[in-house]
């Protein structure tokens, strides 16, 4: 067993693996092109199990995880977030490296700024908004989106690559229906975009990107690629939706007990917001739990315990409600695993990982501090 002295996020490697291989065949029985999101991982070594799956291109959300990538060797990399001027110059950086770099546009003022700053020709495509209300051009505003294909068009040194939308609304749902309505949805508004545009570009690609839909929507019809990334490891929001089953989970946090409180029935925990986020559920009583309960051992941990959670997190406390049995049996000094909330907010705060045997694996944000 591992020495655990500390909150420590633990990887199970062969889930993981089993995770993105599974994700990878599925593409290729969709025929669609999968472009993996590191923003989960954040890991060269996890970008490498993808790389031995069969994957080519990866996603990134910022500039600088894209000189992270970079400079371990990807030459197919795309940054899912909209083009901030200001990095111009390490954008020139990437592709000084002979990256084949895709950028996402939806502004013309950008569109000009970027065209006037790098020093290569360099690929975009163009986000829009399906219904997620977040970033991109509405599918609605045919156009907007005319005059911004065609500024890049024009262009001398941008080149229009595809459309890209991200159907974020599938968290937010009660099933897997759900999930695939708006997926349909989505694919439909797209691909009357991409109708609209073919007279500006015939071959534009389309892309969409969340691990919902991604791992449960069967009709791709109309898509070219996809791009999710919570499917390396998933997480409790997954499992909730039934996207994945609870095996599937690839990462927990070990915390140590340091305290209980036998009037509230409550154990204290180190492994606060500082590890996990404040990302939350609600249990079928509408009570917001912050974790569940897993149970270490040396291949790994055991199925969710029942009668025990998280109840709230500060920064460094984890405080979890137990039974009355489970609360006798948990001792000071015990190690208890739990699964978080949100995996990728919690593996970037962590900033590294353990392995079941031992092995620590970096995190970008330690290798590029």
């Amino acid at each position: 067993m591992l020495e655990i002295t500390r909150p420590t996020l633990l990887l199970d490697e062969q889930k993981c693996k089993r995770n993105i291989q599974r994700m990878t065949a599925r593409a290729g029985r969709q025929g669609v092109k999968l472009i993996p999101h590191m923003k989960t991982p954040q890991s060269v070594e996890v970008g490498s199990w993808c790389a031995d799956a069969g994957v080519t291109a990866i996603t990134v959300s910022s500039i600088k995880m894209a000189l992270y990538f970079s400079r371990a060797g990807w030459k197919d990399i795309t940054v899912a977030f909209p083009v901030n001027v200001l990095e111009i110059a390490a954008i020139n950086e990437i592709l000084a490296m002979g990256v084949d770099l895709k950028l996402f546009l939806l502004d013309e003022e950008v569109a000009e700024k970027l065209n006037e700053g790098v020093h290569q020709k360099v690929k975009v495509l163009i986000e829009l908004d399906a219904g997620y209300n977040r970033t991109g051009i509405s599918t609605e505003s045919t156009e907007p989106i005319r005059r911004l294909a065609g500024k890049i068009m024009a262009a001398e040194k941008l080149e229009l690559y595809g459309l890209y939308c991200h159907p974020g609304n599938t968290y937010q749902t009660h099933g897997i229906e759900e999930i695939r309505q708006i997926w349909a949805a989505a694919i439909r508004k797209m691909n009357l975009v991409r109708v609209a545009l073919k007279d500006i570009k015939p071959d534009l690609i389309v892309r969409m990107g969340d691990t919902p839909g991604c791992t449960v929507v069967e009709q791709m019809e109309g898509v070219d690629e996809i791009s999710a990334g919570n499917f390396i490891f998933y997480d409790l929001v997954m499992n909730y939706l039934d996207v994945c089953n609870e095996e599937d989970i690839a990462v927990a946090m070990a915390c140590p007990v340091v305290a209980k409180n036998k009037d509230r029935q409550e154990i204290v925990v180190h492994g606060g917001a500082v590890h996990f986020s404040k990302d939350h559920l609600f249990d079928a009583g509408q009570q917001k739990f912050f974790g569940e309960v897993v149970i270490l051992a040396e291949d790994g941990w055991s199925p969710i315990i029942e009668g025990i959670r998280v109840k709230s997190l500060s920064q460094e406390h984890g405080v979890l409600i137990a039974t009355d049995e489970i609360f006798e049996k948990v001792e000071i000094g015990d190690v208890l695993g739990i699964l978080p909330i949100h995996s990728c907010l919690t593996a970037n705060l962590m900033k590294s990982y353990t392995t079941l045997d031992g092995k620590v694996i970096d995190h970008m944000e330690k290798s590029m501090t």
